[in-house]
């Protein structure tokens, strides 16, 4: 496993993370808790030690899961979540007030069974919350607690993240990048880099498409999002996309999803990237990307080419 700092005057993190995101036990599908908390474990033997979750994803359920699969592993791993959002019923509600997010860190930290978070990040505020400002001085109230190292934001569009850092108030930013949607680059890649701010790659598998192992006739659980894909006749255009990808990368790697994290990776400006792990086997496929190392100049080119096509999906917010 390769490592990245963090951020300017962060620790090392290791460049291919755990995303949490699938372990929710919705949305992604059924998951079993005990499979999620052996995918820990084996993402933790091949040198992963960035996991990345939140409090929405389950209503805690995640983090929960996360907690007890780093039992014992605390002083080894940096652990991140996300406050502000919340669901009642499928239903979702945002809170972006002082006084919420401090109590949903409190909450986090006792669903992860920890004392302090390595980051905190804001789960994707609204513009109102971004003009108000009020979520930077919150983070730098947690971080004087001593109850987080390091304050961030999870941000769905370039202007969102640029204006965190136009504003000072985030030490990460993490953002949505693949080789399907590349619109951080170059301009807020280029921002993180001037200003010191680390970079989280979330979907750097583009929501699984980047694995290769869908088809026209795949199904997806009534419980998984991605069934919208089917109901709104988008996956046919979506998998066409990613055969134009695989067109290009050949057999530059052993599987699709390493080439895809590869991609990622070949960025200099990414801290780390958290693909999610819904099995051991998947933890161990996408930590091995970081032994291939990034892809040539070459194939690199040939894809950012192909996104500035608009050969891009609209899945990803």
């Amino acid at each position: 496993m390769n490592y990245r700092l963090l951020c300017r005057g962060g620790p090392q993190v290791s460049e291919i993370g755990f995303g949490g995101g699938p372990l929710r036990g919705r949305d992604w599908g059924p998951v079993d808790d005990a499979v999620s908390v052996a995918s820990i474990h084996r993402a933790m033997d091949l040198g992963v030690t960035f996991f990345d979750t939140a409090d929405a994803y389950g209503n805690g359920h995640s983090e929960e899961v996360i907690g007890k699969g780093l039992i014992g592993e605390r002083a080894h791993v940096l652990i991140a979540t996300k406050g502000g959002w919340w669901y009642i019923d499928d239903v979702a509600y945002s809170n972006f007030s002082k006084i919420y997010l401090l109590r949903s860190l409190d909450a986090s930290l006792k669903t992860l069974g920890t004392d302090y978070v390595d980051l905190y990040q804001i789960h994707d505020p609204d513009a109102e919350a971004l003009e108000k400002g009020e979520i930077f001085e919150v983070l730098d109230r947690m971080k004087a607690s001593g109850k987080i190292r390091f304050g961030g934001a999870s941000v769905s569009t370039v202007e969102e993240g640029l204006r965190c850092i136009e504003a000072g108030g985030v030490d990460v930013l993490q953002v949505y990048y693949n080789i399907l949607d590349q619109r951080p680059d170059p301009e807020l890649f280029e921002a993180a880099r001037t200003s010191g701010t680390g970079l989280v790659v979330k979907t750097p598998l583009g929501r699984g498409l980047l694995t290769g192992k869908y088809s026209p006739d795949s199904h997806f659980h009534r419980d998984d999002f991605r069934s919208r894909w089917q109901k709104e006749g988008q996956l046919k255009s979506l998998l066409e996309s990613v055969e134009k990808v695989r067109a290009i990368v050949g057999d530059k790697s052993p599987t699709l999803a390493q080439t895809a994290l590869r991609f990622v990776l070949s960025n200099a400006s990414v801290s780390t990237a958290i693909p999610g792990a819904k099995t051991p086997k998947q933890a161990e496929m996408n930590a091995m990307a970081s032994q291939l190392g990034p892809l040539s100049q070459v194939v690199n080119e040939s894809l950012k080419r192909l996104y500035l096509d608009n050969v891009e999906a609209d899945c990803w917010d």
